[in-house]
């Protein structure tokens, strides 16, 4: 394991001169105690390795960045066209539940599995789509593949086997999470605190979110 570095698309992201806008799904572990009881015991276990752990507040599932320009310069009636898109678009969407776990030791840090994942692949490709739509290729950079819930980031180097070792017997291995929703963020990313904060610019709920 070691240290991780944040990302614009697929290079390296100024951390200390921009900030991005995302679209995210949060996690309100006040609506998820097994969740909450699975993330505790995932933290105890693994407290005296390098590593920097998300607060609840800042918990996320990344659904798509804007890499194009920094939030700054996307002006006010840029951000609503997304908005108003991304409602149109997930307003017959269905609200879906997904398994979060098990928690993996990553390369730069701690993670957990997410599935299943057609649900969660759909609403990225209803998201990126907007995106896509509305500001063009270059806005569509951002790299998808199997999705996971970030728990903690290095920032050091560690053993992962052995990381891997302790989180295994952290119980209960797996957690439910019932996504209906999706916030438009501006993201702050702190490359040597190691954290992801934002402000949250918009939700847009899910159609059939009830």
């Amino acid at each position: 394991m070691k240290s991780f570095v944040f990302q614009r698309a697929a290079s390296d992201w100024a951390t200390e001169t921009e900030t991005l806008l995302h679209v995210y799904a949060l996690i309100d572990l006040d609506r998820h105690r097994q969740l909450a009881g699975l993330l505790r015991g995932c933290r105890e276990a693994t407290q005296d390795f390098p590593l920097t752990f998300v607060e609840d507040r800042w918990l996320h599932i990344t659904l798509d960045q804007i890499p194009d320009k920094a939030a700054v310069d996307i002006p006010e009636p840029e951000r609503e066209q997304l908005r108003a898109e991304l409602a149109r678009r997930l307003g017959d969407f269905p609200a879906f539940e997904v398994t979060i776990g098990s928690v993996l030791s990553y390369h730069s840090g701690l993670i957990a599995d997410i599935s299943p994942d057609d649900q969660l692949d759909a609403l990225h490709e209803a998201v990126h789509g907007a995106i896509r739509d509305l500001r063009g290729e270059a806005a569509a950079a951002y790299p998808w593949s199997a999705q996971h819930l970030t728990l903690a980031y290095a920032n050091g180097e560690a053993d992962s086997d052995e990381v891997q070792r302790r989180l295994r017997r952290v119980r209960p291995s797996h957690a439910p999470l019932r996504i209906d929703s999706v916030h438009i963020v501006d993201v702050a990313a702190d490359a040597f605190a190691k954290t992801i904060t934002w402000t949250d610019l918009a939700e847009i709920p899910l159609g059939r979110a009830a």
